[in-house]
């Protein structure tokens, strides 16, 4: 019992720092792609990619620990092909997406004109993309409800809601649930008819989402951000 224990606790613990070296892999892309590193993490997603296939042929007969590993390696796959075909448009000279709404947001972020004349111009001058949301106190005293990008769902990307999407299936697999209907369109019809009515209802900046197994079923849970 005591060695079953140990081994739990230590892949746990290996999921909880692989995740959050995922999603710091993940900010470097971004911000590989929006222009402010110039040079492509692809040595450390190599890195990341043979942590999680490790981790995933390791034993366990934990159900929840099953779960989390098959959703840990599910959200790399999505996010790799995402980087993937990315760079390859980049290469291409075609990767304008996210660039373009980068700059949309951080034009939802600037001041009113009669603020923005009060502020420095040297700030001015060096805020593009999202940089531009803290590059004045202005803007930091502006918050501006998150509202959905051209072509996102509930507020999500294509690339955020994909990863939702491929944990909930892993998810419902990993419970035996029958998936045959469940279609990436269905769940992101869901999820932007749910984000709205949530904002209105409890008052929020943003809602998250997230896939938990209840009572042996899969579901997305939604968290509202305040």
């Amino acid at each position: 019992m005591a060695r079953a224990k140990r081994e739990k606790d230590e892949l746990e613990g290996a999921c909880q720092e692989l995740e959050e070296e995922l999603e710091s892999l993940k900010a470097r892309y971004e911000q590989y792609f929006l222009g402010v590193e110039r040079k492509e993490p692809n040595r450390w997603r190599e890195e990341v990619k043979k942590k999680v296939m490790r981790l995933k042929g390791a034993f366990t007969r934990n159900a929840g620990l099953k779960f989390r590993v098959q959703s840990l390696h599910a959200r790399f796959l999505s996010y790799e092909r995402m980087w993937l075909r990315s760079v390859r448009e980049k290469e291409e000279g075609t990767y304008r997406r996210d660039v373009q709404k980068a700059k949309l947001r951080a034009k939802r972020a600037e001041p009113p004109p009669a603020a923005a004349a009060r502020a420095p111009a040297p700030a001015q001058a060096q805020a593009q993309g999202p940089a531009a949301v803290a590059a004045t106190p202005a803007a930091k005293a502006r918050p501006v409800a998150p509202s959905p990008a051209p072509g996102a769902k509930g507020g999500m990307s294509d690339a955020q809601m994909r990863a939702l999407y491929d944990q909930y299936l892993a998810a419902k697999r990993s419970c035996r649930e029958d998936v045959s209907k469940l279609t990436y369109d269905a769940v992101a019809s869901t999820v932007s008819k749910q984000v709205p009515e949530l904002m209105t209802r409890f008052k929020a900046k943003s809602v998250e989402f997230k896939v938990e197994v209840k009572d042996g079923r899969a579901v997305l849970k939604a968290i509202p951000k305040v």
